[in-house]
């Protein structure tokens, strides 16, 4: 693979989020927040058990990801976008609100 990984990390906002809640009250995006952050610990929890799944049987000579490790990645990947998300609307937001 030609990619290169960029060991220092900022947070991005996505643009589109931003366009699309832009003119929308304050309390329309309390309600889209909260409603994010429910939805990560979800995620969260969701690679966490993907997580366990894959490594419990995970052996260092395994030459082809297994089905269980794929879920697990693939949990993880989208975990990451929606914490993209979420941080856009808690920048938005500019506060985290209770739970």
């Amino acid at each position: 693979m030609g990619y290169e990984r960029n060991d220092t990390a900022t947070d991005i906002d996505l643009r589109p989020i931003i366009g699309l809640l832009s003119n929308e009250p304050e309390q329309v995006v309390e309600i889209l927040t909260v409603g994010a952050i429910k939805k990560h610990r979800k995620l969260v929890d969701r690679a966490e058990r993907m997580f366990q799944v894959a490594h419990a049987g995970y052996r260092d000579d395994v030459k082809e990801p297994g089905d269980a490790h794929l879920a697990y990645l693939e949990a993880t990947i989208e975990m990451h976008a929606q914490m993209s998300a979420l941080t856009t609307i808690l920048n938005i937001l500019g506060r985290t609100p209770k739970v």
